[in-house]
């Protein structure tokens, strides 16, 4: 991943890093910040570093477009689940 695909070089730099608990899933196009202690995460609509707006998460649109083309999709886990809907390939472009 290449800074142009973030909103700057600070994102970009600490996705990579591993320094600072944020994440990005590509295949949902969403940003996230671990919560301490926990398993659970908060989604980001903000840099924290710039302050852009970022790109709304795609997440429900996956899931109802796989719903859609698998019958009896089975989430996460399901070796259906063409691999353009693993990378991300399958929004680029699109949104």
């Amino acid at each position: 991943m290449n800074n142009s695909d973030h909103c700057c070089a600070q994102m970009s730099f600490f996705l990579n890093e591993n320094k600072v608990d944020i994440h990005y899933i590509t295949q949902f196009r969403e940003y996230s910040i671990g919560i301490p202690n926990t398993s659970g995460r908060q989604d980001v609509h903000f840099c924290p570093w710039c302050g852009s707006k970022l790109p709304i998460s795609l997440r429900d649109i996956w899931f109802d477009e796989l719903e859609e083309k698998i019958e009896d999709f089975d989430g996460f886990d399901d070796q259906r689940i063409p691999d353009e809907y693993r990378d991300g390939r399958w929004w680029k472009g699109r949104f």
